[in-house]
């Protein structure tokens, strides 16, 4: 399967598996989110540029929108 770049990507989890799928797919171009317990990690993945958008519980939105 190929992965087309207009999909959007929601990770759960960024801990050490979800932080570094996270990186890998956004440095190839892909929109990536993430949904995690912390906000810390939030905020980390964000200063980092590894996520385009994040929350700390379930998003309602943030999963309506991911197509992956």
């Amino acid at each position: 399967m190929t992965l087309d770049k207009s999909k959007k990507i929601l990770i759960v989890g960024l801990g050490l598996l979800g932080g570094s799928y996270a990186r890998a797919l956004t440095k190839k171009g892909f929109y990536v989110t993430a949904i995690t317990r912390s906000q810390s990690s939030i905020d980390y993945a964000l200063s980092e540029g590894m996520i385009a958008r994040g929350s700390a519980g379930v998003d309602p939105a943030l999963v309506a929108e991911a197509d992956i």
